[in-house]
C-alpha cells in the first residue's frame, strides 16, 4: 500500500490541539548533549572512577602531603662571655616572635652540641661589639639560621649593617652512623 492511497485524517480545529512549546530553546541543545554524555558514561563504569573518585583521592592525598606546618625555629647557641648579654639583647625581637631559640653555653659545650646537630648556629661575641657566626654550609637549617640571626641583629643595630659580623664555615663531622 502506498502513501497516496491513504485517506487524509479529518482536520481538527487549531483550538483543540495541545500547545507544546518549541524544543529549540536556548538550553535544548545543551541538555541533549548532556543526556548523551551521561548515557555514555554509565555504559563504561571505569570512567566514573577516573572522573569523580580519582580526583577526590588525589586532592585528599596531596592535602595530607602538603599541609601547613609550623614555622621552623632556629636553635642558636651563644658562647658565654662578656658580649653574650649584648647579643641576647640584639636578638630579643626575634625571641619574642618565636623564630629564634637561644641558649648561652660555654664555648666547648656550644661547639660540641653544634657538631652533634643540637644547634643550627653558634654565635661568638667579639671584642668591640661584633659577632662571629659558626655555621655548617652543608646543613640548610644552619645557613637559614645564620641569615635569620644576622637579619635580626642588623635590624636591632639600626639596619645599616652597622654591627660588624663575620661568618666562618665549620664543616666538622658529627656523630655519624656506624655500620658494623
Amino acid at each position: 500500500m502506498n502513501t497516496d492511497s491513504h485517506t487524509p485524517l479529518p482536520s481538527v480545529p487549531d483550538a483543540k490541539l495541545p500547545t507544546v512549546p518549541p524544543e529549540n530553546g536556548r538550553w535544548a541543545g545543551y541538555c541533549q548533549l548532556m543526556m548523551a554524555r551521561t548515557k555514555e558514561m554509565w555504559r563504561e563504569p571505569e570512567v566514573i572512577f577516573w572522573v569523580f573518585v580519582f580526583p577526590l583521592l588525589l586532592a585528599l592525598g596531596l592535602g595530607i602531603a602538603f599541609r601547613n606546618k609550623p614555622a621552623e625555629v632556629n636553635r642558636v647557641a651563644i658562647v658565654a662571655g662578656e658580649g653574650a648579654a649584648h647579643a641576647l639583647d640584639l636578638l630579643k625581637a626575634s625571641l619574642q616572635k618565636g623564630s629564634v631559640r637561644t641558649a648561652e653555653l660555654p664555648a666547648a659545650d656550644a661547639f660540641n652540641q653544634f657538631r652533634l646537630g643540637k644547634y643550627d648556629l653558634v654565635v661568638i661575641p667579639q671584642a668591640g661589639g661584633g659577632l662571629e657566626y659558626r655555621y655548617d654550609p652543608a646543613r640548610p637549617e644552619s645557613v637559614l639560621a645564620r641569615a635569620a640571626v644576622n637579619d635580626a641583629v642588623q635590624a636591632a643595630a639600626g639596619r645599616k649593617d652597622a654591627l660588624p659580623t663575620s661568618a666562618k664555615a665549620s664543616s666538622e663531622p658529627g656523630q655519624g652512623i656506624s655500620i658494623s
